[in-house]
């Protein structure tokens, strides 16, 4: 193709360029969408909802004092007690009184792990194959309202993903396992491992270079650049045939769509200079069959998950993330083993204790490694900085349970605990001793916290229509 006016060849076109030009085959390829940024000051930004299942030794999980954290099971927590409210109830001593706290106004199905996130009714039935069930309910889970209203919210700015769904060792036994459900009240898939998360959430990402660590100088350098050809190619226009004036405004409008693809991706960031891509931890998650079998491979993949969460976040992958701990009930394997624990016990079998001494210690201990899992999360997302402090400042997590001792089924008392700087929304650093309370209304108030507008929530006895009011700041 020759520029065909008033003799300008190719190499004076160059020439009257600028060496600008040759800087254009290095610039940097980046996808992604904006973040909707929330508008009103105390809002949380990101939402993690956590699941585990078969309730809690109670005396070693609740504090007995003012302290969030002051109790065996929630010590690992410390560092960040003035970030964690527990939704507690009354106490005789340190066992909650019946009909106190977080409790469900009428008795789910035994072991129903549905009713958590859902607030619907369900009447699922029991299947000893619940790799092959599927367990729908009558509608829709909070993290999946959340999500989709974000994303209708944000339109083109929406994140690559609604929400993100992670489970450990998750589908099995002979009850209903699902927490997350769509509009449909089908249950969402989860991801389940490391493999999984790899091609799902970084197949597809590009790990950013030292140019992102000043995010407004790499904006400006790369602004300049177009401005300066916009300029360039304006003043020759006239000089160039209709078929190059094409093809050049092709090209300028190309290169002003990469830069503002960058400027999303670069705005979604809280942090511009974090990584982007597979946390290394992916490397040390066991695979072979007797690992999974075993649930060895939980060691390594609960902390996988938290970190591609927190990366997720800070990428604008997404700002709404699920992770399910186990399954209820019996069969199979009966929920979690932890063998670096010093037991292969199942979570299901320690948790109807029928209060021996030897099961109660073993409860505890399963209940503390999962709150220390919560507690890497939290030191993941408080190690990204952001212009109003840190990820975890942004972010609210509702550590949440079906039952409160599992050795009753019981219905009352949920040993559930809200953690973060959830933007300011939620009295964090306290715990409360609640009175008979609906869950349902803290689904409404997490929804709030972000800036969601959930008047109202759930189905049946489950339903509520206000947020707990004395939870917030």
């Amino acid at each position: 193709m020759r520029w065909n006016r008033k003799g300008l060849h190719r190499r004076d076109f160059i020439g009257r360029i600028g060496a600008a030009a040759l800087a254009l085959p290095f610039l940097e390829r980046f996808e992604g969408q904006l973040k909707a940024q929330v508008m009103n000051q105390r809002r949380s930004k990101y939402v993690v909802f956590i699941y585990t299942n078969d309730g809690v030794n109670n005396p070693n999980f609740w504090p007995t004092g003012a302290d969030p954290t002051a109790s065996p099971t929630l010590s690992s927590l410390a560092p960040y007690k003035s970030k964690v409210l527990v939704l507690g109830p009354m106490l005789n001593g340190t066992s909650p009184a019946g009909d106190s706290g977080l409790t469900y106004n009428t008795r789910p199905a035994q072991h129903r792990a549905s009713i958590c996130l859902s607030a619907s009714k369900v009447n699922l039935p029991l299947n000893d194959d619940q790799a092959h069930a599927v367990n729908k309910i009558d509608g829709p889970s909070i993290d999946w309202v959340i999500a989709t209203a974000l994303q209708k919210a944000d339109g083109a700015n929406a994140t690559l993903f609604p929400y993100l769904n992670f489970g450990m060792h998750p589908v099995g036994g002979d009850t209903p396992s699902e927490v997350n459900f769509n509009d449909s009240g089908q249950p969402l898939s989860r991801l389940t491992s490391a493999a999984d998360v790899t091609s799902t959430l970084f197949g597809k990402m590009i790990t950013p270079g030292a140019g992102d660590v000043d995010a407004a100088a790499e904006l400006r350098k790369q602004t300049a650049i177009t401005d300066f050809l916009n300029s360039r190619f304006g003043s020759l226009r006239a000089e160039l045939g209709s078929y190059d004036r094409q093809v050049i405004d092709k090209h300028l409008t190309s290169l002003r769509a990469f830069e503002d693809r960058r400027a999303k991706l670069l705005g979604m960031r809280s942090n511009p200079g974090a990584a982007c891509g597979v946390p290394a931890s992916a490397a040390k998650v066991p695979t072979d069959d007797t690992s999974v079998r075993t649930g060895a491979d939980t060691e390594f993949l609960a902390p996988f998950f938290m970190q591609s969460v927190a990366t997720a976040f800070n990428c604008g992958m997404t700002r709404v993330a699920s992770v399910t701990f186990g399954y209820p009930g019996g069969g199979g394997a009966g929920g979690l083993r932890m063998p670096w624990l010093g037991f292969s016990d199942a979570q299901h079998s320690v948790s109807h204790h029928g209060n021996g001494a030897d099961k109660l210690r073993k409860y505890g201990l399963m209940n503390a490694w999962t709150v220390s899992q919560v507690k890497f999360l939290l030191d993941q997302l408080a190690a990204v900085p952001t212009p109003n402090g840190t990820l975890l400042d942004d972010t609210t997590v509702y550590l949440f349970n079906r039952h409160g001792d599992g050795n009753g089924h019981t219905n009352f008392a949920l040993p559930n605990v809200i953690l973060g700087g959830t933007g300011g929304y939620f009295k964090t650093g306290q715990i409360l001793a609640l009175p008979k309370t609906s869950p349902t209304k803290v689904l409404i108030s997490i929804a709030q916290a972000m800036g969601v507008a959930v008047t109202s929530f759930g189905s049946g006895a489950y339903a509520d229509n206000a947020p707990l009011a004395a939870i917030t700041a």
